[in-house]
């Protein structure tokens, strides 16, 4: 069902705003890179679109959050899957790939960053419609946008984080995935298709380990 009146709410984060850019500044100290997003996203609930201003600094950052009716939020909950990789990394390492490419700002970069830029209103589009299938092609193409930033050979996807949405996908258990955060290991986010759980992602993943076709996933759960 649509969404179209449920407005999207304008978050107030003066309260929070100090602790976002404290975060920031701490991370470049650190030499770890890193942006606000991942700040945003642990200070302000639900599901929200976080924007910056460019060329303005100080960085001033918006939120606008999207109110989800129940029903949508009980069938986000039955087909999202979080699952460890079983690989851990450190994300300043790829990071560091992601912006050596960015200062060179050729074409091919610029345009995915814009991708990327739109991509978020994507998906808050398909969540409003209720179209979570929509959503699982906009992550789907998220990932492949992330690659594209990083470099293939860079290491942001392994070979087994490969395989496996390959299977995934080819048994129709998953309409999108993608590593979080930089990417390179780390937990994996998944979206199964209409009328499968996680669990069924599980199940699959279990019938691989126990036919001895483990695809690198020893540690996976």
């Amino acid at each position: 069902s649509g969404m179209e009146d449920k407005p999207t709410e304008e978050v107030d984060i003066n309260d929070s705003a100090s602790l976002i850019y404290a975060v920031l500044m701490l991370e470049q100290l650190l030499t770890t890179g890193g942006g606000w997003q991942d700040n945003i996203g642990g200070l302000v609930g639900g599901l929200k679109l976080g924007s910056s201003d460019a060329h303005v600094l100080p960085l001033q950052t918006k939120v606008q959050r999207v109110k989800l009716p129940p029903s949508l939020i009980e069938e986000l909950n039955q087909r999202l899957s979080l699952s460890f990789s079983g690989k851990p990394r450190l994300a300043k390492n790829i990071l560091q790939n992601v912006l050596r490419r960015w200062a060179g700002r050729s074409s091919e970069i610029t345009d995915t960053v814009g991708s990327l830029v739109n991509g978020a209103s994507d998906a808050i589009s398909c969540v409003k419609a209720g179209d979570l299938d929509g959503l699982g092609q906009v992550v789907n193409q998220y990932w492949q946008l992330k690659i594209a930033m990083a470099g293939v050979d860079s290491g942001v996807e392994p070979d087994f984080v490969h395989s496996l949405l390959n299977l995934l996908s080819s048994k129709g258990a998953i309409v999108g995935g993608t590593l979080c955060g930089a990417g390179g290991g780390g937990f994996l986010a998944m979206l199964a298709s209409k009328g499968k759980t996680s669990r069924d992602i599980e199940t699959i993943v279990e019938n691989c380990v126990l036919n001895g076709d483990k695809l690198g996933l020893s540690s996976f759960s």
